[in-house]
């Protein structure tokens, strides 16, 4: 099978990781797999299977229209697959103005009505105008969750039933080597407090604040505490600011990104992720394979559906820093066993979540 994957380049994120394993999996299947990115950059490259091919698409202008149906008739795919709705929709335009055969796999991966709600871009919400229009010409559509799917559903006036639910392949046995990889961090490696972790791009969505007015009502209960913020992006700057104006200077550390958080993650008391909505949330899974226990914000969609509605990590409201606060000391006093979280991260294993792409490509061409 000639299989395309197009997104938008491999930087940091969910999405992008999603697309290495994917990728790195069918060629071992004996596809043919290329994976095109609008920018040929970001940390996940070097995780690419050499026997991928990896390409730019060519766009003269930022028309990616006329370059992806260029490409569509070029490359004569039997399957392309994609994420997200400003993608999403140019793919299902593309094949169908290319004239080719390609069967085309779309995939949800967040909270689609928060995603439309929250986007301040004029042209990525009006690729969420375009869904409830094109999304029913996908040859199938994919979302990380159920709760997304039921979401997908509605927004795109689509029976949910039309919609393969298909967790992300989040976890994988190599994963437990990675645990015991050191880290250059004296909080974690000479502790002198309790070290909690959080990691997530630094944007609106992962909803730091939260966690960081939390931390502060620990402090003032005259409890220590330290928090290590693995993770980059676009509001490093003003959640410093935020962090030196809650005077936490001295017990938050922003880290930026690193290619193996695992490794970090099992090194802290607790993890948590205090996001305000979520697609799947694979950092939940590595978390879940580390052993350490979770405090999560049950926020649509994913966390609470990993987490099992809280018999495998502490769940708290999106917006209230006492509760988080509480939960975190907790999950710091009550650990979960490790053994029974490991297994549950088992529950995501990449090659059984990835045979099930592998049916659903081969039932569609």
């Amino acid at each position: 099978m000639k299989i395309l994957i197009f997104y938008r380049n491999l930087r940091q994120g969910g999405v992008q990781r999603m697309m290495v394993n994917f990728a790195n999996h069918m060629i071992e299947t004996g596809s043919e797999v290329t994976l095109l990115l609008i920018s040929r950059e970001g940390e996940f490259l070097s995780l690419v299977k050499p026997n991928v091919k990896i390409k730019t698409l060519e766009a003269n202008g930022k028309n990616y229209l006329k370059a992806l149906v260029a490409e569509l008739k070029y490359g004569r795919y039997d399957s392309m697959f994609t994420a997200t709705p400003t993608l999403n929709t140019l793919s299902i335009l593309s094949q169908k103005l290319s004239g080719t055969r390609t069967r085309v796999i779309i995939s949800e991966r967040s909270d689609t009505t928060r995603e439309f709600l929250d986007g301040g871009i004029k042209t990525y919400k009006l690729s969420f105008l375009l869904i409830p229009l094109l999304y029913r010409f996908a040859h199938a559509i994919v979302a990380v969750s159920k709760g997304v799917a039921s979401g997908l559903g509605k927004f795109a006036w689509l029976d949910e039933k039309k919609i393969h639910v298909i967790y992300n392949p989040a976890f994988d046995s190599s994963q437990q080597y990675q645990l015991h990889e050191p880290v250059d961090e004296p909080w974690l490696e000479k502790k002198e407090t309790q070290v909690v972790i959080s990691a997530g791009r630094l944007t609106e969505q992962k909803n730091f604040p939260l966690l960081f007015n939390a931390v502060k009502l620990i402090k003032e209960r005259g409890i220590s505490l330290r928090l290590i913020i693995i993770g980059d992006g676009p509001l490093r700057v003003s959640l410093q600011n935020l962090i030196d104006d809650l005077g936490l200077t001295e017990n938050v550390k922003m880290v930026g990104f690193k290619i193996n958080p695992i490794a970090w993650i099992s090194k802290s008391d607790v993890f948590v992720m205090s996001s305000a909505w979520e697609g799947f949330g694979n950092i939940l899974v590595d978390a879940l394979a580390s052993g350490t226990t979770i405090v999560s914000t049950a926020c649509k969609s994913g966390p609470a559906e990993i987490l099992a509605d809280g018999k495998y990590g502490y769940l708290t409201s999106v917006s209230d820093p006492n509760e988080m606060a509480d939960k975190i000391l907790y999950a710091l006093a009550h650990p979960m066993p490790q053994s029974e979280l490991l297994e549950r991260a088992k529950s995501f294993e990449r090659s059984t979540i990835m045979r099930k792409y592998e049916s659903l490509f081969a039932e569609i061409n």
